[in-house]
């Protein structure tokens, strides 16, 4: 286990030990997709439970959560949440939506704002969408950026190293004397090499330079979230109609 694993796993071991996670099955299922890195927890200070923030749209308070047929969602006495979506995502709002329409049509007379409240979730929900393909974009720019300047670096030619080490041999196996004799061209032919060093110092360190503002792009993108591997979002279905 490295220690990004250990500390993720510390991490979820204080988070299923926290006062506002719901019990078994619900803790598992939330710890679940943390894990996959579909959410993150967004702490919003001391006595308020934590936010668990879902990357296709959905907000709720991590105290309201409960798994209800396979699903996530926020369950309040009250009926829809105040604070944040009742489905992690629109998928879910939509098929809440149309089951009521289909179930209980009679919501439109005597409780439109139930109806109301769901449209006004999956439309929040796109905008937070919105937004993180918006961060998503600026992180690409970013990115690309850096990778273009990556590649106008030119670092010197190493094959000319070979030769000169050669050439220093050669005049060196040559003894004292000889040495002596060429001195000039022996230190001319050494400072080729410190030239090479030199020139490829500059191109190293741009490049790390580089790739530590990547890096910190990404960590920037990533923020709370568990993306300690590829391929842990399942792909989405074909659109309807499409084949």
């Amino acid at each position: 286990m490295t220690d990004c694993d250990r500390r993720r796993e510390g991490r979820h071991a204080l988070l299923r030990d926290s006062r506002w996670m719901p019990p078994s099955p619900h803790r598992d299922a939330i710890l679940d997709e943390l894990r996959r890195g579909r959410a993150h927890i967004e702490e919003r200070g001391h006595d308020r439970s934590p936010l668990f923030v879902y990357e296709d749209g959905g907000v709720m308070e991590l105290a309201l959560m409960r798994l209800v047929d396979g699903r996530l969602v926020a369950v309040s006495g009250a009926g829809l949440p105040e604070t944040g979506t009742k489905h992690v995502d629109v998928c879910g709002t939509i098929d809440e939506l149309e089951a009521l329409w289909a179930e209980r049509p009679e919501l439109a007379d005597t409780d439109p704002e139930q109806l109301f409240a769901l449209v006004e979730h999956a439309l929040a929900m796109l905008r937070r969408m919105e937004q993180r393909l918006s961060v998503y974009s600026e992180f690409a720019e970013s990115v690309r950026a850096a990778v273009s300047e990556m590649t106008m670096l030119r670092p010197p030619d190493h094959a000319l190293a070979p030769a000169l080490r050669q050439r220093l041999r050669d005049a060196i196996g040559a003894g004292g004397a000889a040495v002596a004799a060429d001195f000039e061209a022996l230190v001319a032919t050494a400072e080729e090499l410190r030239d090479i060093a030199s020139a490829s110092e500059e191109v190293l360190y741009r490049y790390r330079d580089l790739a530590i503002a990547i890096g910190n792009l990404y960590e920037g993108v990533r923020g709370a979230r568990d993306w300690s591997q590829p391929g842990q979002t399942p792909a989405p279905p074909p659109a309807p109609g499409y084949g």
